[in-house]
């Protein structure tokens, strides 16, 4: 059986006839082009594309999956409030996708395809049925071709280790300044995040372990680290300051 290839980035315009040879069928995906390795190499001579091999079953372990998602539209809860509407755009829905696979350190590759180490396109699915959206996923499991595939790994997953610090930092600020009434209510949330951060540790050396296994290295568990540490150093100063004792 012939290796196959997935390729990512600048889809759009005429870059389906030139790499598979064909116009991409309306109910297909729009971010990605499935071929062989004659659509790799052409791929590979354009700017803003990239290729991931697709792995045997035999190889998954040592491979990522690309999760990767179209949705249409939205079904409108109630049409009356929304001037009659049946469907919306499904803006919301990017973003609660994002969300909860940036919590699973999967890294964003653009709006509806991201890198992981496992396969969360159930998850996916699951969420999309439960909202009532038109919609396809699918999921692939691969290894970066090339230098600059692996690279756009290594910056996904890097975006969303900064997405984790952004947020730690968001909770220590707010830990440490917000009023008195309100430091009940930041101190739960802040707390929800160090249990979730002591969760993630765990994940993030897998993570890490995988990422070396296909030639990219990133601190990914130092990160998430350090993101625990920042609230629960925060959590710490402001519990001194409320006891009266002197800031360290």
């Amino acid at each position: 059986m012939s290796t196959r290839y997935v390729v990512l980035g600048f889809t759009a315009g005429r870059s389906s006839i030139e790499i598979i040879g064909r116009f991409k069928e309306p109910g297909e995906l729009r971010d990605v082009l499935e071929g062989d390795a004659r659509a790799a190499r052409r791929a590979s001579r354009r700017e803003l594309l990239y290729v991931f091999e697709v792995c045997t079953p035999a190889e998954r372990s040592r491979c990522i999956y690309l999760v990767t998602f179209d949705i249409r539209s939205v079904e409108v809860r109630d049409p009356r409030r929304a001037l009659g509407r049946l469907y919306r755009k499904p803006s919301h829905e990017y973003s609660e996708i994002r969300e909860v696979l940036f919590t699973k350190l999967c890294g964003s590759v653009d709006l509806s395809t991201y890198v992981c180490i496992d396969n969360y396109a159930d998850e996916v699915d699951r969420y999309l049925r439960g909202v009532r959206a038109s919609y396809r996923v699918a999921f692939y499991c691969v290894r970066p071709w090339r230098d600059v595939d692996r690279e756009l790994v290594r910056e996904a997953i890097q975006g969303t280790l900064k997405w984790i610090a952004a947020r730690a930092l968001a909770l220590s600020s707010k830990v440490a300044s917000v009023a008195p009434q309100g430091y009940g209510q930041i101190r739960k949330k802040a707390l929800s995040f160090l249990e979730e951060m002591a969760t993630t540790k765990e994940l993030a050396r897998r993570v890490e372990a995988k990422l070396r296994e296909i030639g990219i290295e990133l601190q990914v568990l130092q990160a998430v680290v350090d993101a625990e540490r920042a609230v629960r150093e925060a959590l710490q100063r402001r519990e001194e300051l409320t006891r009266g004792r002197p800031q360290t």
